[in-house]
């Protein structure tokens, strides 16, 4: 639904929320729901991992954003992207939710290993464990911080669990780990 076509302002929305006026927060909660799951889960039929999670997040975060404008945390211009906001935080826990799930589903009855994978604590040990490739010099060439990503990286850790824990941006993380990369790919070819 189009915002032309939302018989309320978003003035007369807030003030609604405010006073909890049921008309205006059901009409507002159908407007909203119809904007995300076309933002979010367009192109994608009903029953799809990604129009599942919105299923499962979106009254939370409708509830979130009641809750905010409630209590007068809403300090915004433009309440649609305030509420989409939310509404996308929600969207992103839940399907980081369901694919932790996912793994859970897997069949018991798949072949176990002899032994399990061994966790790297850090690169090093990773590399050590490559003689063939001497990435292990590179390893200890590079500043701290870039090795502590690749320990993390190396433990199983994304580049957002990455960012929380280091005093980075995601996109940070994201674009160092990229750079390691390549220069090993360069380090890997030159030996």
């Amino acid at each position: 639904m189009n915002r032309r076509h939302f018989a309320f302002s978003p003035e007369a929305v807030l003030e609604g929320i405010r006073n909890d006026d049921r008309s205006i927060v059901e009409a507002y909660y159908y407007y909203l729901r119809e904007r995300a799951f076309g933002i979010f889960c367009a192109g994608r039929p009903g029953g799809s991992f990604a129009y599942l999670a919105m299923e499962d997040c979106f009254s939370l975060a409708f509830m979130t954003l009641l809750e905010k404008v409630r209590s007068g945390s809403y300090e915004h211009r433009n309440l649609d992207a305030f509420a989409l906001g939310i509404v996308r935080n929600c969207y992103s826990d839940a399907q980081k939710k369901m694919r932790r799930h996912a793994w859970g589903d897997l069949s018991t009855a798949a072949e176990p290993r002899d032994e399990a994978p061994a966790i790297h604590l850090s690169a090093a040990s990773l590399f050590d464990e490559l003689p063939e490739i001497h990435l292990l010099h590179w390893y200890f060439g590079l500043e701290q911080m870039s090795q502590r990503i690749l320990d993390l990286r190396a433990q199983g850790y994304n580049h957002y669990e990455i960012a929380e824990l280091l005093p980075l941006a995601p996109g940070t993380v994201r674009n160092r780990f990229s750079r390691m990369v390549r220069e090993a790919r360069e380090v890997v070819r030159a030996a």
